[in-house]
């Protein structure tokens, strides 16, 4: 007998006679996507002013040539996203973000949109829940409209009884309550559910039996489902899901093949990460989502940073919605290893929770000479011990991305237990970088982004071409409008406009800027490139032992955008962007505030740059700079007063050694 689908659901919010079919799903979301688009170009501050094709997708391949909506734009929120009044929101969840000095993500939820949540939650958990179980939810419940209400609010639709159990106490708490309550179906993060399976299964109480658990929120370690079947004989159902999806996004049927997505609100793309281009079926990318059927904030194409692949063919259960594999991890979710290797939060999962005696772990690079691992493993009390660490160490001697570099003495090992039987995290499990103390100087190197790092000049002339073609003005030359760059967009229309010989008025003025806005989209670039050598020069300094920052003027979000793009992020520990607080370079307010981040003095670090606002902002810090030709200055790099003058990133390691690097 074939396994329960969601296909005679689907059908029913679609509107479309069962059985549903492949060409029906099509039609229904090219129908929905059509007035998405329209109601976001209408009702959006944020799509209005986007250059957006004209007219509406013939087809869903069609999509492609609209651009993306990135993390960056929701944490801006000028212009805003949301579609409608403030008084149609119901619920507004704030996710804060780190690594950056930007603002939180903010997504507004309509009543409809939470319904909606509600009733996917339903007949979801319908695959696996009946009427009458108790149903443990390891989710914060607290508020309404948050993932833990909507599945209790779910749960009681269905006819079973939900137990809440809260995330912040111990695990062995949830244990207890798991053989007080006898569920017969327990949601949580991925996690969490192993460390308590384990738990159980060592701490001498009776044994659990739990018919189904769902696991979401996280990766899911391999070795989860082993552990469920072998203490709790429990059949594990994976779940895909976050904030911006309205918490549901795709989940496993019984077969036990794929997750199910929810296309009735959701269409889902996968796109190389770096170009951005859309990927084959079977091919791994990036995720890429649009909602089909959300007022308030419609996300058009929204890249969700999490890496993935759309199975090809249909699922042996019968269902036509196409299915999710397994998330691989998240753009720009790796540390940067001695040698170029780039370790993995998933690789760690693989090796780490195979050991029985795992229940959870941190993992930091502390970026001393050499760099040293410092991996503390949780572990349940009653089998806390010296074996643990030596397991550990087996274990990750035998991983491949850290086998050559610890063999080679090139990367330390540090192995500790900690003294709970889970870890604190301070939000989502993720691998951390560092500082150390080491002997040399500098101790940190800090990158501006445009110009230095990344020429994104390019980009800003295609956008101006368009703003003066509307003005009835002709293009500036590319190496014309190089110095001009810098000082943000009026500056930058105010000096091309001189250069041309036209003086507009006011209106004229603000018409150009508002035009040259609407095109240039800082976080969607077409033609920026990293400046030949970037990447090999900033792996070749993280190496040595050197601390990495970017400052910019930008905002924190979209260097950040721009860093995952490109695959400079996982050697960039810390960004600083101009909506950080202190003013903008010159001023050296956002340098030191680097420096404090990164826990370095600033006379133990130098400024890179190519205009004089770096070396101005970097001798306002006292702090040594290097200039670099090529980028964005306009007047003789030779006349700034920098300490090195070089061609290129490639000769920045010999610049830094004549400045003191040993």
């Amino acid at each position: 007998m074939k396994p329960a689908t969601l296909d005679h659901w689907a059908a029913a919010r679609m509107g479309v006679a069962a059985p549903l079919t492949e060409a029906a799903v099509a039609a229904y979301q090219l129908a929905h996507l059509r007035e998405t688009l329209a109601h976001a170009r209408a009702a959006s501050p944020f799509y209005r002013c986007q250059d957006w094709p004209t007219g509406l997708p013939d087809s869903l391949a069609d999509l492609a040539r609209w651009p993306f909506t990135t993390p960056a734009d929701l944490q801006r929120g000028d212009p805003a996203l949301l579609a409608i009044s403030q008084r149609e929101v119901a619920r507004v969840v704030t996710l804060e973000t780190s690594g950056t000095s930007g603002p939180p993500k903010r997504v507004h939820f309509t009543a409809a949109d939470l319904e909606a949540t509600v009733d996917f939650f339903h007949h979801g958990m319908a695959l696996f829940t009946r009427p009458g179980d108790r149903v443990v939810i390891a989710f914060p419940a607290a508020r309404p409209g948050g993932v833990g209400d909507a599945l209790a609010q779910a749960a009681r639709r269905l006819g079973a009884e939900p137990v809440p159990a809260p995330l912040d106490q111990p695990v062995e708490t949830m244990v207890a309550l798991l053989r007080a309550e006898r569920p017969q179906v327990v949601f949580g993060p991925p996690v969490r559910l192993l460390a308590a399976a384990r738990v159980s299964a060592c701490d001498g109480g009776p044994s659990l039996s739990v018919r189904a658990a769902l696991a979401s929120s996280d990766s899911i370690p391999a070795a989860l489902g082993d552990v469920l079947r072998r203490h709790w004989r429990c059949e594990l159902f994976a779940h895909w899901g976050m904030t911006e999806t309205g918490y549901g996004g795709a989940l496993e049927c019984g077969c036990h093949a794929g997750q199910h997505l929810r296309e009735t609100d959701l269409y889902v793309e996968v796109v190389d990460p770096l170009t951005g281009a859309v990927l084959p079926q079977g091919a791994r990318g990036e995720l890429v989502l649009t909602t089909l059927r959300r007022r308030g904030v419609p996300l058009i194409r929204y890249r969700t940073g999490d890496l993935g692949r759309l199975l090809p063919g249909r699922c042996a259960c019968g269902s036509v919605l196409r299915r999710l594999d397994e998330r691989t991890g998240r753009t720009g979710g790796h540390i940067a290893l001695p040698g170029g290797a780039a370790l993995s939060l998933s690789a760690l999962d693989a090796a780490l929770f195979a050991l029985d005696r795992v229940t959870d772990f941190t993992a930091e690079l502390h970026r001393t000479v050499p760099p040293r691992l410092a991996v503390c493993v949780a572990s349940p009390a009653p089998l806390r011990g010296p074996g643990v660490t030596e397991a550990v160490r087996r274990v990750l001697a035998t991983t491949p991305a850290i086998r050559s570099v610890l063999e080679s003495g090139a990367l330390g090992l540090e192995v500790t237990v900690a003294e709970a039987t889970t870890c604190r995290h301070g939000g989502k499990r993720r691998l951390v970088c560092r500082p150390g103390p080491v002997a040399q100087w500098p101790r940190a190197v800090l990158f501006d982004l445009d110009g230095t790092l990344l020429d994104s000049v390019p980009d800003v002339h295609r956008a101006l071409t368009v703003a003066l073609a509307r003005a009835g003005l002709p293009p500036l030359p590319l190496p014309v409008l190089r110095p001009l760059v810098g000082g943000g967009a009026r500056r930058l229309i105010e000096r091309a406009c001189a250069v041309l010989g036209h003086l507009p008025d006011t209106a004229g003025l603000d018409a150009l800027v508002t035009a040259f806005l609407a095109a240039y989209h800082p976080c969607k670039p077409v033609l920026t490139t990293p400046r030949a050598g970037v990447h090999k020069v900033t792996r070749r300094l993280v190496d040595a032992g050197l601390q990495l920052a970017v400052v910019t003027n930008r905002p924190g979000a979209e260097a950040t955008t721009l860093l995952e793009r490109f695959g400079l992020s996982d050697v960039i520990e810390v960004v600083v962007g101009g909506d950080a607080g202190p003013p903008k370079k010159p001023d050296p307010g956002l340098v030191l505030l680097a420096c404090a981040w990164l826990g370095v003095p600033a006379a133990e670090a130098v400024m890179v740059g190519d205009s004089a606002y770096d070396v101005d902002a970097a001798r306002a810090a006292n702090m040594a700079s290097v200039v670099m030709r090529g980028g964005c200055s306009a007047q003789p790099v030779e006349t700034l007063g920098a300490a090195r003058v070089i061609d290129g990133p490639d000769d920045l390691p010999e610049a830094l050694r004549g400045l003191g690097v040993t």
